[in-house]
């Protein structure tokens, strides 16, 4: 029979193997990809080939920047998929099926693309396939009033979740910042150490010091003093005495100086809080909170 702590021991490592193995399982799983999607250009109106690649590419960002997706658009899409594409590949299983192949795309977006002509306005519509399952669905109608390639990306983001609604939409960065109702944008300040947290740690090191040096120092006299009861003098008492009310006084400060080193480094952020800014019309009151 086994002693008991040797069956302890052969249990615990049984254990930690198992729980290793099971790590490794773990880690052996694989990751789900991101789902590709190709902007692929399908009709357009009133508008030069530069222009439209430039609109699906910055569809193809947007979607990106909104979406846990990986997408393509732009010359990148016009560079796989051949020339002649017909207008109505989206409806065309065998055609959008092409197209999948040849971008590596799992869901394609079509796009039409009208400009009016009028005020510089171009309509985006889209149609959203899934060539393996022969799945489509229409996309609502995006308008982009602004030449402006930002202003026409900042639209798309807007529209990406209503594009692909099935794709997990990209976590934000938690970050602090400022909501302005006028005046100026401004940060929050994170907690940091300051010139003042600075010397009263100084004076934390200094008491420290100062508190071990003073009280070793009467540790030492006082049993010199023990040792000749009969002949330690009035004097080297008192300086005994000098010495622990030396070394307390370090303590107090060490103490001291270490609270409100943590304090002042508590209060090192910046608060949020409200500034009220003089402008022509009146005042402006900006707000500024942490998210």
């Amino acid at each position: 029979m086994q002693p008991a702590n040797q069956m302890g021991s052969t249990t615990t490592i049984f254990y930690v193997l198992a729980l290793l193995a099971g790590a490794g399982v773990v880690r052996a799983q694989p990751v789900a990809p991101k789902l590709k999607v190709a902007v692929v250009p399908s009709l357009a109106v009133n508008l030069e080939p530069a222009r439209v690649d430039a609109l699906t590419q910055d569809l193809a960002d947007a979607l990106d920047a909104e979406l846990i997706v990986d997408a393509i658009g732009g010359l990148e899409v016009r560079r796989l998929i051949r020339a002649d594409l017909p207008p109505d590949c989206a409806s065309t299983p065998s055609c959008a099926a092409e197209v999948a192949k040849a971008t590596g795309a799992t869901q394609l977006l079509f796009v039409v693309m009208v400009d009016s002509g009028a005020s510089g306005s171009i309509q985006v519509d889209a149609m959203w396939v899934e060539p393996s399952s022969g799945k489509t669905a229409s996309r609502p109608a995006i308008d982009v009033t602004s030449t402006i390639d930002s202003d026409a990306k900042a639209r798309f983001q807007t529209a990406a979740t209503a594009l692909l609604p099935d794709a997990p939409p990209r976590p934000k960065p938690k970050t602090d910042r400022a909501v302005s109702i006028g005046g100026q944008f401004v940060g929050g300040v994170p907690r940091h150490v300051t010139t003042l947290a600075m010397i009263t740690a100084g004076a934390t090191v200094v008491g420290l010091g100062a508190g071990l040096a003073f009280g070793l120092s009467a540790r030492r006299r006082y049993n010199t003093c023990e040792a000749s009861l009969f002949t330690c003098t009035r004097d080297q008492k008192a300086t005994i005495h000098h010495f622990d009310y030396a070394a307390d006084t370090g303590w107090v400060i060490m103490i001291g100086a270490a609270v409100a080193t943590g304090i002042l480094y508590i209060a090192s952020s910046e608060a949020p809080h409200v500034i009220v800014t003089p402008t022509p019309e009146g005042v402006a009151a900006t707000a500024f909170a942490r998210f």
